[in-house]
């Protein structure tokens, strides 16, 4: 079950990071794709940041969807660097797919995806060493 829901969740960042019109969700509308089998991977480089609520909205999805799949593959795998590195690996290859479907890979959104996957998986670190804590505290009483 855990293997699919990371299949799954897999499959909903591939379609919203691909899809020719990334804002299909708010319209009510089925998502499309464009290929584009030349992409100009210079693209990559841009750094056209607006700070517009529908640009911080799209980052907030970048850094809470991202943290979510790095959740579900550390459910799977146990292990915080295993899960980091794939993430990541996943984040980056949306990247660069966005390219070839007509869309704007950006590397500054590969450092807020990381960035999503990096403190998702702290956090559930520190969760479980203040699980682990509370633990032997109510043991020792």
């Amino acid at each position: 079950m855990k293997v699919l829901m990371l299949f799954l969740w897999g499959i909903v960042l591939f379609i919203f990071t691909c899809a020719a019109d990334s804002s299909f969700w708010s319209k009510g509308a089925m998502p499309y794709f464009h290929l584009t089998p030349s992409p100009d991977f210079r693209n990559l480089l841009q750094m056209d940041i607006r700070y517009t609520e529908i640009f911080i909205t799209r980052k907030i999805g970048h850094f809470v969807g991202f943290a979510i799949f790095g959740m579900l593959l550390y459910r799977i795998n146990k292990s915080y660097i295993q899960s980091i590195i794939w993430s990541i690996l996943f984040a980056v290859s949306t990247e660069i797919f966005q390219l070839y479907f007509g869309r704007d890979g950006r590397i500054y959104d590969m450092v807020n995806d990381s960035a999503g996957i990096v403190t998702r998986i702290i956090l559930i670190a520190v969760v479980k060493r203040w699980n682990r804590a509370a633990g032997l505290q109510s043991r020792r009483r």
